[in-house]
C-alpha cells in the first residue's frame, strides 16, 4: 500500500507538471500564430516573450512601403536646407593674448565692471581696462521687473572670471589725473575688455572699435548684462 502511494506521488509530482507545461506551451504557440495572421506582420514574427501582450493595431501593408520617407525625415531635410540657405555663422573677432606681458599681477581686487586694484613695485595701482567704459559698482539698471543692482552684478562677474588666477597686462599707461592707468589685460586666453563688453556690462569707448563693437551689438540684441532683467550667466567653464 505504501509502495502504491509513493508511485502515485511520483506521478503527481513529475508527470502532471510536464503535461500541464506542454499544454500551456502549445496554447501560447497557437495564440501567437493566430495573432500573426490577424496583424499581417511583414517583418518580424512574435516570440514566446510576446504571449499575453495586447495585439498591435493593424497597419495596412501599403503604408509599410518605402515610397515616401517618414515625416520626421522630411522635417530634418527641410531644416538642413534652411540652414544651408542661411550660410555659415559669422565669426566674431577674437583678441588672443600676446606672447609676453608687460606685467603679471597676482593680487587682484575688482572694483567695478572696468577697473581692478593691484600692486606693482610695492605700490598700489588701479588698472582701467583699455577701450571700454563700464557700469560703476553703485549703478542700478531698469528692467521689466524693476530696478536691479547691475553694478554689483558686473563686478561679481568679472571677479568670478578672474578668481585666483593672475592677470597679465600690456600697454600700461597713466590715465588722466585720477591716479589710474589704462591697460589691455588677459586672464588665461580671455581678454577682459572683450569679456565685459560681450557680457553687456561695458561699452567700447570708440563705438566703431572693430574688435569690441560686434560684441556690444550682440549683447544688446540678446539682452545680456545691464540690457536684461538681472539674470547673471556663469563664466565660460572652458576658459583656461
Amino acid at each position: 500500500m505504501a509502495r502504491q502511494q509513493r508511485r502515485y506521488g511520483f506521478l503527481t509530482r513529475g508527470i502532471v507538471p510536464l503535461i500541464v507545461g506542454s499544454a500551456l506551451t502549445v496554447a501560447a504557440l497557437v495564440w501567437l500564430w493566430g495573432d500573426a495572421e490577424r496583424q499581417d506582420l511583414t517583418t518580424a514574427r512574435p516570440t514566446i516573450m510576446d504571449f499575453g501582450r495586447s495585439p498591435l493595431p493593424h497597419v495596412p501593408r501599403k503604408l509599410l512601403t518605402a515610397d515616401a520617407p517618414p515625416p520626421i525625415q522630411m522635417a530634418s531635410q527641410s531644416a538642413m536646407a534652411g540652414k544651408a540657405a542661411e550660410g555659415p555663422p559669422q565669426e566674431l573677432p577674437s583678441v588672443p593674448p600676446p606672447g609676453t606681458f608687460e606685467a603679471l599681477f597676482s593680487r587682484i581686487t575688482v572694483l567695478d565692471a572696468a577697473r581692478f586694484r593691484t600692486v606693482r613695485d610695492r605700490e598700489p595701482l588701479v588698472i582701467h581696462l583699455a577701450g571700454i567704459n563700464g557700469v560703476a559698482f553703485s549703478d542700478s539698471c531698469e528692467g521689466t521687473v524693476g530696478r536691479w543692482n547691475c553694478g554689483a552684478r558686473a563686478r561679481a562677474d568679472l571677479a568670478r572670471l578672474i578668481g585666483p588666477r593672475a592677470v597679465g597686462c600690456v600697454g600700461i599707461a597713466a590715465d588722466g589725473d585720477e591716479g589710474e592707468s589704462r591697460a589691455d589685460c588677459w586672464v588665461g586666453n580671455r581678454n577682459l575688455s572683450l569679456f565685459m563688453v560681450s557680457r553687456g556690462w561695458a561699452d567700447p569707448v570708440d563705438p566703431a572699435d572693430a574688435r569690441l563693437a560686434p560684441y556690444a551689438a550682440k549683447a544688446r540684441d540678446e539682452k545680456l548684462g545691464r540690457y536684461g532683467d538681472g539674470g547673471l550667466q556663469p563664466p565660460d567653464p572652458t576658459l583656461n
